[in-house]
Protein backbone atom coordinates (compact mmCIF):
# COMPACT_ATOMS: atom_id res chain seq x y z
CA UNK A 1 0.00 0.00 0.00
CA UNK A 2 1.29 3.46 -0.89
CA UNK A 3 2.43 5.71 1.57
CA UNK A 4 1.51 9.22 0.62
CA UNK A 5 2.74 10.93 3.55
CA UNK A 6 6.16 10.27 1.89
CA UNK A 7 5.22 12.03 -1.69
CA UNK A 8 7.20 14.88 -2.57
CA UNK A 9 5.47 18.35 -0.74
CA UNK A 10 4.17 20.72 -3.19
CA UNK A 11 5.69 24.35 -2.59
CA UNK A 12 8.86 23.15 -0.78
CA UNK A 13 8.40 24.77 2.60
CA UNK A 14 9.65 23.48 5.72
CA UNK A 15 6.92 22.77 8.67
CA UNK A 16 8.20 24.30 11.92
CA UNK A 17 5.22 21.78 13.97
CA UNK A 18 2.93 19.20 12.99
CA UNK A 19 1.72 17.07 15.33
CA UNK A 20 -1.92 15.58 17.89
CA UNK A 21 -3.14 17.87 19.92
CA UNK A 22 -5.71 17.48 22.83
CA UNK A 23 -5.00 13.53 23.30
CA UNK A 24 -6.02 12.63 26.72
CA UNK A 25 -3.64 10.29 28.83
CA UNK A 26 -3.48 9.11 32.32
CA UNK A 27 -0.70 9.52 34.80
CA UNK A 28 0.64 8.88 37.97
CA UNK A 29 2.86 11.18 39.48
CA UNK A 30 4.74 10.24 42.30
CA UNK A 31 6.09 12.76 44.86
CA UNK A 32 7.71 11.69 48.26
CA UNK A 33 4.84 11.92 50.31
CA UNK A 34 1.87 10.90 47.73
CA UNK A 35 1.06 10.01 44.44
CA UNK A 36 -1.09 11.99 42.10
CA UNK A 37 -3.33 10.53 39.46
CA UNK A 38 -4.26 12.58 37.02
CA UNK A 39 -5.31 13.04 33.25
CA UNK A 40 -3.20 14.57 31.13
CA UNK A 41 -3.68 16.76 27.80
CA UNK A 42 -1.06 15.86 25.80
CA UNK A 43 0.27 17.67 22.59
CA UNK A 44 3.54 16.26 20.41
CA UNK A 45 4.63 18.14 17.39
CA UNK A 46 7.98 17.49 14.72
CA UNK A 47 9.28 19.87 12.38
CA UNK A 48 8.49 18.43 8.72
CA UNK A 49 11.42 18.34 6.04
CA UNK A 50 10.19 20.52 2.67
CA UNK A 51 10.38 17.73 0.40
CA UNK A 52 8.04 15.48 2.46
CA UNK A 53 4.22 15.62 2.05
CA UNK A 54 2.81 14.89 5.40
CA UNK A 55 3.98 13.65 8.74
CA UNK A 56 2.86 9.82 9.89
CA UNK A 57 0.40 10.98 12.78
CA UNK A 58 0.13 7.47 14.05
CA UNK A 59 3.72 7.04 14.88
CA UNK A 60 2.71 9.72 17.71
CA UNK A 61 0.40 7.33 19.41
CA UNK A 62 1.99 4.13 18.84
CA UNK A 63 5.26 5.52 20.29
CA UNK A 64 3.28 6.35 23.77
CA UNK A 65 1.49 3.18 23.66
CA UNK A 66 4.82 1.02 22.95
CA UNK A 67 6.72 2.69 25.30
CA UNK A 68 4.88 3.98 28.53
CA UNK A 69 2.34 2.03 30.56
CA UNK A 70 -0.92 3.05 31.60
CA UNK A 71 -1.03 5.01 33.95
CA UNK A 72 2.70 6.22 33.05
CA UNK A 73 4.73 6.45 36.57
CA UNK A 74 6.88 9.26 36.51
CA UNK A 75 8.33 11.82 39.07
CA UNK A 76 7.17 15.35 37.27
CA UNK A 77 5.47 15.72 33.84
CA UNK A 78 8.57 17.99 32.44
CA UNK A 79 10.45 14.50 32.39
CA UNK A 80 7.85 12.58 31.43
CA UNK A 81 7.67 15.17 28.22
CA UNK A 82 11.33 14.43 27.90
CA UNK A 83 11.11 10.84 27.48
CA UNK A 84 8.20 11.20 25.18
CA UNK A 85 10.24 13.81 22.68
CA UNK A 86 13.37 11.05 22.70
CA UNK A 87 10.68 8.43 22.06
CA UNK A 88 9.01 10.55 19.09
CA UNK A 89 12.68 11.69 17.61
CA UNK A 90 13.22 7.53 16.64
CA UNK A 91 9.59 7.41 15.28
CA UNK A 92 9.65 10.23 13.01
CA UNK A 93 13.40 9.95 11.32
CA UNK A 94 12.43 12.64 9.11
CA UNK A 95 12.06 14.83 12.22
CA UNK A 96 15.19 17.15 13.53
CA UNK A 97 12.86 18.94 16.65
CA UNK A 98 10.13 17.47 18.91
CA UNK A 99 8.50 19.16 21.15
CA UNK A 100 6.42 17.82 23.83
CA UNK A 101 3.67 20.14 26.26
CA UNK A 102 1.84 18.24 28.75
CA UNK A 103 -1.04 19.61 30.92
CA UNK A 104 -3.24 18.66 33.44
CA UNK A 105 -5.46 20.02 36.53
CA UNK A 106 -4.17 19.16 40.09
CA UNK A 107 -5.31 19.40 43.22
CA UNK A 108 -3.19 21.05 46.51
CA UNK A 109 -4.64 21.93 49.98
CA UNK A 110 -8.17 21.49 48.45
CA UNK A 111 -7.67 23.61 45.44
CA UNK A 112 -6.99 23.26 42.16
CA UNK A 113 -4.40 24.34 39.83
CA UNK A 114 -3.15 23.71 36.52
CA UNK A 115 0.07 22.05 36.16
CA UNK A 116 2.83 22.16 32.67
CA UNK A 117 5.21 20.25 31.42
CA UNK A 118 6.89 21.22 28.32
CA UNK A 119 10.24 19.95 26.79
CA UNK A 120 11.88 21.39 23.13
CA UNK A 121 14.44 19.30 21.39
CA UNK A 122 15.60 22.74 19.46
CA UNK A 123 16.54 24.07 22.59
CA UNK A 124 17.11 21.56 25.25
CA UNK A 125 14.78 23.31 27.16
CA UNK A 126 12.65 21.56 29.76
CA UNK A 127 10.06 23.94 31.38
CA UNK A 128 7.62 23.63 34.45
CA UNK A 129 4.71 25.61 35.13
CA UNK A 130 1.41 26.19 37.29
CA UNK A 131 -1.74 28.19 36.78
CA UNK A 132 -4.00 29.22 39.64
CA UNK A 133 -6.34 32.19 40.37
CA UNK A 134 -6.70 34.71 43.44
CA UNK A 135 -8.51 37.72 43.98
CA UNK A 136 -7.17 41.61 44.45
CA UNK A 137 -8.71 44.13 45.28
CA UNK A 138 -8.04 47.60 42.91
CA UNK A 139 -5.83 50.37 44.55
CA UNK A 140 -6.74 53.34 42.32
CA UNK A 141 -10.83 52.27 43.51
CA UNK A 142 -9.58 52.30 46.98
CA UNK A 143 -8.21 55.47 47.17
CA UNK A 144 -10.94 56.83 45.10
CA UNK A 145 -13.99 55.72 47.56
CA UNK A 146 -12.65 55.56 50.96
CA UNK A 147 -11.56 52.33 51.31
CA UNK A 148 -14.20 50.76 49.24
CA UNK A 149 -12.93 48.97 45.88
CA UNK A 150 -14.72 46.36 43.11
CA UNK A 151 -12.82 42.95 43.38
CA UNK A 152 -11.47 41.09 40.43
CA UNK A 153 -10.32 37.47 39.81
CA UNK A 154 -7.44 36.69 38.77
CA UNK A 155 -5.18 34.69 36.82
CA UNK A 156 -1.56 33.76 37.56
CA UNK A 157 0.33 31.28 35.19
CA UNK A 158 4.00 31.01 35.85
CA UNK A 159 6.71 28.89 33.78
CA UNK A 160 10.19 28.05 34.47
CA UNK A 161 13.02 26.25 32.89
CA UNK A 162 14.50 23.76 34.66
CA UNK A 163 17.08 22.27 33.58
CA UNK A 164 19.78 23.04 36.28
CA UNK A 165 17.68 22.88 39.30
CA UNK A 166 14.50 20.28 40.41
CA UNK A 167 11.71 22.48 41.32
CA UNK A 168 8.44 21.72 42.90
CA UNK A 169 5.12 22.43 41.57
CA UNK A 170 3.37 23.09 44.82
CA UNK A 171 6.15 24.80 46.36
CA UNK A 172 5.37 27.12 42.80
CA UNK A 173 2.10 27.25 43.60
CA UNK A 174 2.25 28.65 47.68
CA UNK A 175 4.66 31.44 46.24
CA UNK A 176 1.78 32.01 43.71
CA UNK A 177 -0.89 32.28 46.44
CA UNK A 178 1.80 35.30 47.70
CA UNK A 179 1.35 37.35 45.33
CA UNK A 180 -2.60 37.65 45.19
CA UNK A 181 -4.43 40.78 47.43
CA UNK A 182 -5.99 36.94 49.26
CA UNK A 183 -6.05 33.39 47.64
CA UNK A 184 -9.13 31.68 46.76
CA UNK A 185 -10.84 29.53 49.49
CA UNK A 186 -13.74 26.79 48.43
CA UNK A 187 -16.13 27.32 51.52
CA UNK A 188 -16.57 30.77 54.02
CA UNK A 189 -18.62 31.19 56.84
CA UNK A 190 -19.49 34.79 57.42
CA UNK A 191 -16.54 35.41 60.47
CA UNK A 192 -14.09 34.01 57.73
CA UNK A 193 -15.54 35.43 54.70
CA UNK A 194 -15.66 39.23 56.79
CA UNK A 195 -12.16 38.60 57.71
CA UNK A 196 -11.15 37.39 54.00
CA UNK A 197 -12.72 40.77 52.67
CA UNK A 198 -10.84 42.97 55.27
CA UNK A 199 -7.46 41.70 54.28
CA UNK A 200 -8.26 42.12 50.38
CA UNK A 201 -8.65 45.73 51.15
CA UNK A 202 -5.67 46.01 53.08
CA UNK A 203 -3.79 44.87 50.61
CA UNK A 204 -5.18 45.77 47.47
CA UNK A 205 -2.99 45.04 44.17
CA UNK A 206 -3.01 46.05 40.46
CA UNK A 207 -2.74 42.84 37.93
CA UNK A 208 1.20 44.63 37.80
CA UNK A 209 1.56 44.62 41.41
CA UNK A 210 0.58 40.74 41.11
CA UNK A 211 3.21 39.98 38.89
CA UNK A 212 6.19 41.94 40.10
CA UNK A 213 5.66 39.87 43.53
CA UNK A 214 6.11 36.63 41.70
CA UNK A 215 8.98 37.72 39.85
CA UNK A 216 10.48 39.19 43.43
CA UNK A 217 9.58 36.23 45.17
CA UNK A 218 11.11 33.66 42.92
CA UNK A 219 14.38 36.05 42.31
CA UNK A 220 14.89 34.68 46.14
CA UNK A 221 14.88 31.07 45.13
CA UNK A 222 15.70 30.52 42.10
CA UNK A 223 18.47 33.03 40.64
CA UNK A 224 19.81 32.64 37.14
CA UNK A 225 16.61 30.67 35.80
CA UNK A 226 14.48 32.02 33.09
CA UNK A 227 11.23 32.64 33.90
CA UNK A 228 7.66 33.56 32.70
CA UNK A 229 5.00 35.21 34.76
CA UNK A 230 1.48 36.03 33.51
CA UNK A 231 -1.46 37.35 35.54
CA UNK A 232 -4.88 38.35 33.73
CA UNK A 233 -7.20 40.48 36.17
CA UNK A 234 -11.22 39.49 34.86
CA UNK A 235 -12.63 42.76 35.33
CA UNK A 236 -15.67 43.69 37.44
CA UNK A 237 -16.66 46.76 36.03
CA UNK A 238 -14.52 47.27 32.26
CA UNK A 239 -16.02 45.04 29.50
CA UNK A 240 -12.36 43.72 28.81
CA UNK A 241 -9.94 42.41 31.33
CA UNK A 242 -6.26 43.30 32.20
CA UNK A 243 -3.22 41.56 32.11
CA UNK A 244 0.49 42.05 32.59
CA UNK A 245 3.43 40.14 32.35
CA UNK A 246 7.71 39.67 32.99
CA UNK A 247 10.16 37.15 31.29
CA UNK A 248 13.49 37.03 31.28
CA UNK A 249 16.17 35.14 33.83
CA UNK A 250 16.06 35.63 37.37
Amino acid sequence: MKDVQNDIASHGIKLSKVGIVNLEYPVRIKRPDRVHEAILQVKVSVDLPKNQKGAHISRFIEKIEENFSIPQETESIEDLAERIVEEQLKAHKYAKNAIVELRAKRDYKRKIYELLGRYDTASKKKTIGVKLAGTIACPCAIELNGGQSHNQRAILSLEMQTNSKKMNAEHLVEVCEQCFSTPLQLMLKRPVEREIVKQMHRNPMFVEDVVRKCVYLLKKEFKGCFCRVNCVSKESIHPFDVFAEWSGVL
